[in-house]
């Protein structure tokens, strides 16, 4: 079985802890159907030049946790899903946070990369079951997209605003060491099938662990649609999910095909052979290079990746990426 990443350890925490306190002004829901989103800017943070990483925890205390959502790394921008925990281990949300890349011996510090606070935006409508103790441990979620010269491992920190002054984390992983590179924008997608309905005589509990099942998005083979209408490619298994997260994705998913009107195929693939974690995965994440879960591959007309999405992502999000491609 893989290794946990940091973000299933760290929600496994906040679940433990009940996960509905916040260091922060925090009133937002997952469930509103408003969903928001505010970035920081970056006058905001101090520049990185001449800073080592102690130097960042002499001038702002470290007060917090930073649990990273992403281990895939690319050159260029990088979307970077996180959390940043309080000493008791609950979320802090609504935050300014700032996120800066550094060498593991805390040199060659770089940033400051404005982080967005979000929330899942769903509508009640489209809460699942399965999804419900999630996003009441996970009523919200950062993303940022620092510039990266290397897809090495390394790692990260945030600095943040908390109870009016400016304090850090601890240093955090910054990606992962992984067998196979997952598809990247601008390659064709591979050509594979998946399950659908007609394959398992009408039994979605087979090719789908949420609750209740989303049949809509188990409709379509990927072999017979793609290269033809654009597709929204979710690997989530949200009965299973490591990161805690698969539940909350697939509901995304969910919502933004119910509010998009052009044909576009909106297929959910799950992750573990018959959902079972000891079987290992289903052949179609190793054709996509994959080895952790949720993605998403937004595919246009023609079959090729033009947006991925590795861990949480908003309803905003994916209705965004999913508009150009419509």
């Amino acid at each position: 079985m893989r290794r946990p990443s940091a973000l299933a350890v760290a929600l496994l925490l906040v679940a433990a802890l009940g996960g509905c306190g916040s260091s922060s002004s925090d009133t937002t829901s997952s469930k509103s159907s408003a969903p928001s989103s505010t970035t920081a800017k970056p006058e905001q943070f101090p520049s990185p030049k001449g800073l080592s990483l102690n130097d960042l925890h002499q001038r702002y205390p470290a007060v917090a946790q930073l649990a990273p959502g992403a281990g895939v790394l690319t050159k260029g921008p990088t979307r970077m899903p996180f959390l940043v925990l309080d000493k008791n281990g609950k979320p802090v949300l609504g935050a300014a946070v700032a996120l800066y890349t550094l060498r593991p011996d805390g040199s060659g510090l770089r940033g400051p990369f404005p982080a967005t606070s979000r929330t899942f935006g769903l509508s009640p409508a489209f809460v699942s079951q399965t999804a419900q103790a999630d996003l009441e441990a996970t009523k919200g979620f950062y993303t940022a997209d620092p510039v990266l010269r290397s897809t090495r491992p390394a790692n990260m920190v945030a600095l943040l605003r908390l109870d009016g002054r400016l304090v850090s984390t601890g240093p955090a992983p910054l990606g992962g060491k992984f067998g196979k590179t997952p598809v990247q924008v601008g390659q064709q997608a591979p050509r594979v099938h998946t399950q659908t309905l007609t394959d398992v005589g009408g039994n979605a509990k087979a090719i789908d662990t949420r609750v209740p099942p989303a049949t809509d998005m188990l409709k379509d083979d990927l072999y017979d649609v793609l290269g033809k209408k654009p597709v929204v490619l979710i690997f989530a298994t949200p009965q299973l999910c490591q990161s805690r997260v698969c539940g909350p994705v697939v509901d995304v998913a969910e919502q933004v095909k119910s509010e998009t009107k052009a044909d576009v195929s909106f297929i959910h693939n799950e992750v573990y052979v018959d959902n079972n974690p000891s079987k290992g995965l289903r052949p179609q994440l190793p054709a996509y290079g994959l080895e952790t879960e949720p993605w998403i591959f937004i595919i246009d007309r023609s079959g090729k990746v033009v947006q991925r999405f590795e861990g949480a992502v908003g309803v905003d999000e994916l209705k965004a990426a999913v508009a150009k491609i419509s």
